[in-house]
């Protein structure tokens, strides 16, 4: 699965995530993620969050054709998933 950018929906609709959940999903409380953004994250989330959770991409862009940076925001339905979660990042 390295072979994709973690920004489409296989992951929820091949089940290896639960429904509800992955790309593009926003929920109340947001973690930035320090380092790229990677499947043992996503399975960490799986396997801990009580609640939903998912996450995006804000781009940072120069001009309409150069990002000059991307942050990966992941985001939980539940405050004590985003704790945890940051928790983790430490």
């Amino acid at each position: 699965m390295d072979d994709w950018l973690y920004d489409d929906c296989r992951l929820e609709n091949n089940n290896v995530i639960r429904k509800g959940c992955g790309y593009n999903k926003s929920f109340k409380y947001h973690a930035t993620l320090k380092n790229k953004i990677n499947m043992n994250l996503i399975q960490w989330c799986d396997r801990n969050c009580v609640g939903k959770y998912g996450w995006y991409f804000k781009d940072q862009r120069w001009d309409m054709h150069h990002i000059i940076s991307r942050s990966t925001i992941f985001t939980f339905e539940k405050k004590i998933d985003c704790f945890n979660f940051k928790l983790k990042q430490l």
